[in-house]
């Protein structure tokens, strides 16, 4: 006879909506937890295609999509508003980072 543990029994956490709302509401009050959202919701490609080179791909890039679709919808659910938030945040830091990127390569050539 097999015995198999659900994956689910190793990372137990007691089923509370609150709680796991306002457990968001915190790591969103923290940079840190910010831009950790942001390189889940990234890894998640939630505004993505999920098209990959074969149907193994494609599967594999929805499952991903759908966790990342989940967190956005906690997201929002706990904070409405701050997913958009987290994308003008992403788009103001990649702006910041091109402009430095920029510059250097200029500084660079002189």
């Amino acid at each position: 006879m097999k015995y198999s543990i659900p994956a689910s029994d190793f990372f137990y956490v007691p089923d509370s909506a609150e709680q796991e709302l306002e457990d968001i509401r915190v790591l969103l009050r923290m940079p840190g937890g910010r831009r950790m959202f942001r390189r889940l919701l990234s890894a998640g490609n939630v505004l993505g295609p999920s098209m990959g080179k074969d149907s193994r791909g494609t599967e594999y890039n929805e499952g991903l999509r759908a966790v990342g679709l989940w967190l956005a919808a906690k997201i929002e659910m706990a904070v409405p508003g701050d997913f958009a938030r987290l994308m003008q945040e992403s788009s103001n830091d990649r702006q910041a980072a091109n402009a430095k990127n920029h510059q250097s390569r200029r500084q660079s050539r002189a």
